[in-house]
């Protein structure tokens, strides 16, 4: 079979280039189950290729996290996934003989990645429209200094882990003197090293922690907060409780009763501004007159009130679905009893079990909003009034009080699944297990006489 021709060659470069690395990866696998020498040429391109992004993704490795979007969404430095290609070819054009040495893992090859880098700015900055053609001057200048910085960044974040750890003093003096380096190459260095720092940070709350043993003056006569504020590094802190306020409005204004009503989001959303809360507290105590701090307490706040309004209507929609109807003891006096005849109101009953469902959900960040002893004395009273009900209502259908069997055994399945949603699970199991026999006696024919 013929080999390749030279267009050929100029389409399939274009489209491999091209390829995400995942999809690169299958089309080798593909090209390995093919025969004939053009199947030999693409495994050539394609291995030609790969060799050459393990070299690109070496040689960059400090900042390839900013050409890929935040997992979380949080706003941070970021570049088009599309220029590092086009980055790459324009720092490797003139050294190709420095490449091979790129595969190995020692000080010689680090060094030449460094230098790679500082080709790859000079680039940037000499001729911007073959790396980036469509941005604009502050976005080029803005990836170059980035590039300036890859030798400082590649040093420093071995030691990340100790940062958002229990760092030692050591690790405290690296990172100082990581920002340093990073202000002498460029003014503001040190906050652009810094977001650097943030992108390799899945969990951007981390950062807090960082920034909170990076503040200048702190530990001295200046708390952290205060010379965080005065710094530019205070920009790091206003990102993540911005991100705070705005998932706390969000799960404010959530309501569970909504016919598409996402549960789960509302518990992520929750569960992060609980989580970040927690975070604050630890890595960045406030003052509570701060504008910091009162940004804190108002979200804190927000999310408190809303979860004591849905714990409300919780027991307002149990109640709902628990019908009572009074029954005769002895002369005039009377009792409340349950109601086992008339259908469930379907809406009703969907209400009940969403709200149900938030106050169950809710037990583990409720305690960090200050409303966990709300939440728990209302799943306390669901609980009671609901094995209660399901209780007396299986004494009546034992002693046949009940005109339609199977609308009455439906009303204590769903006191089952309500005290199920709430978290009374022990109570719930034996709802349904006593269920199991009620109401045999009653579906027994009598003798005959």
């Amino acid at each position: 079979m013929a080999d390749l021709s030279v267009a050929q060659r100029a389409a399939l470069a274009q489209l491999i280039e091209r390829c995400p690395d995942r999809v690169l990866s299958q089309l080798s696998g593909l090209a390995g189950t093919m025969a004939g020498d053009r199947s030999a040429a693409l495994r050539d391109m394609i291995e030609v290729e790969t060799l050459d992004r393990r070299r690109r993704d070496m040689a960059f490795a400090p900042l390839l996290v900013l050409f890929r979007p935040r997992a979380d969404g949080l706003p941070g430095l970021g570049f088009p996934p599309a220029v590092l290609g086009r980055l790459w070819r324009a720092a490797t054009r003139h050294e190709p003989e420095l490449l091979p040495q790129l595969d190995r893992d020692d000080d010689l090859s680090r060094m030449i990645a460094d230098r790679l880098c500082l080709s790859a700015a000079v680039a940037v900055r000499d001729r911007p429209e073959q790396v980036w053609q469509e941005a604009s001057r502050s976005q080029t200048a803005e990836l170059a200094a980035c590039l300036d910085l890859a030798a400082v960044a590649r040093r420093a974040l071995p030691h990340l882990p100790e940062w958002v750890g229990r760092a030692s003093p050591e690790a405290t003096a690296e990172l100082k003197l990581a920002l340093r380096q990073a202000a002498s190459v460029a003014p503001d260095g040190a906050s652009r090293l810094l977001e650097v720092v943030f992108a390799h940070l899945g969990d951007a709350r981390l950062i807090l922690r960082v920034v909170g043993l990076a503040a200048p003056g702190a530990g001295r006569d200046v708390s952290a907060e205060t010379a965080l504020g005065e710094s530019e590094l205070g920009l790091f802190v206003d990102r993540v409780l911005f991100t705070l306020a705005r998932r706390a409005s969000e799960a404010a204004a959530f309501d569970a009763t909504a016919a598409e009503a996402d549960l789960d989001g509302f518990k992520t959303d929750l569960d992060w501004c609980a989580e970040t809360l927690a975070e604050i507290d630890v890595a960045l105590p406030l003052k509570a007159d701060s504008a910091w701090g009162k940004a804190v307490r108002q979200a804190r706040v927000k999310l408190a009130l809303h979860l004591s309004e849905q714990f409300s209507a919780a027991e307002r929609a149990v109640d709902a679905v628990l019908p009572v109807e009074r029954a005769a003891l002895v002369g005039r006096m009377t009792r409340p009893t349950p109601r086992l005849d008339g259908a469930i109101d379907p809406s009703a009953a969907q209400r009940a079990r969403a709200l149900a469902a938030l106050v169950g959900l809710v037990r583990g960040p409720a305690s960090v909003f200050g409303c966990e002893a709300e939440r728990r004395q209302t799943a306390e009273a669901l609980t009671g009034r609901l094995a209660a009900w399901a209780d007396e209502a299986m004494e009546r259908l034992n002693d046949g009080e009940a005109a339609d069997m199977a609308t009455a055994r439906k009303r204590i399945i769903l006191t089952s699944e309500l005290l199920g949603l709430i978290g009374a699970r022990d109570a719930s199991r034996t709802v349904r297990r006593r269920l199991m026999t009620a109401g045999a006696a009653s579906r027994v024919s009598p003798p005959a006489a």
